[in-house]
């Protein structure tokens, strides 16, 4: 059997009470929902053109990129107030994906 090394990471959980940061955090969930909703209801009018690149919405508009990297620049650049925008790859395959966990399917 192969010795397998585990990575071990740590992480911590703080309870936030300061009313501003709160109020910050709300704005930006709801900037993001804002995003996402409006990807949601206009998907069939980005996808064709934008299956194997990158797309932005921030602001509620869209953006198609090349790369990451130009999709957050336009981001910054369009809508610097918006710290709840989305980026994405769209891949350029349709249909599902299908995940297989190769260390744990038996032959029979």
């Amino acid at each position: 059997m192969n010795e397998q090394t585990m990575i071990k990471s740590e992480f911590t959980i703080e309870e936030v009470t300061d009313p501003d940061e709160i109020a910050r955090a709300r704005a930006q969930d709801e900037r993001h929902r804002r995003n996402s909703e409006w990807l949601q209801a206009h998907w069939a009018d980005v996808l064709p053109q934008a299956r194997g690149k990158f797309l932005a919405v921030a602001g509620q508009e869209p953006f198609i990129a090349d790369t990451a990297d130009e999709a957050w620049a336009w981001v910054d650049a369009t809508h610097p107030e918006d710290n709840g925008a989305i980026v994405r790859y769209i891949r350029t395959e349709k249909g599902p994906r299908i995940y297989v966990d190769r260390r744990r399917v038996a032959i029979v």
